[in-house]
């Protein structure tokens, strides 16, 4: 008996934990200075290709990016 709720115990703790992690990664993906790493790392590819679609996309998140975050960070010339 005090095995089976020593099991129940630990099934619910490992799922609580696991939710936390899974809520916090979704929630860090959402943060600024994260959003704005990941546009330099865009911008970079970017130069490397000057695909226009990558850049159209760029430009999409670089405007979200600007209104979400309070940022003025210049969009890309795709011309």
């Amino acid at each position: 008996m005090r095995n089976r709720q020593l099991k129940w115990i630990l099934i619910i703790v490992t799922v609580g934990l696991t939710v936390s992690v899974v809520s916090y990664v979704f929630e860090l993906s959402h943060v600024c200075t994260v959003r704005q790493l990941d546009i330099a790392e865009d911008t970079i590819q970017y130069h490397k290709t000057m695909d226009p679609q990558l850049c159209d996309m760029l430009n999409s998140k670089i405007s979200q990016f600007n209104d979400a975050c309070k940022s003025n960070i210049e969009e890309l010339d795709c011309g």
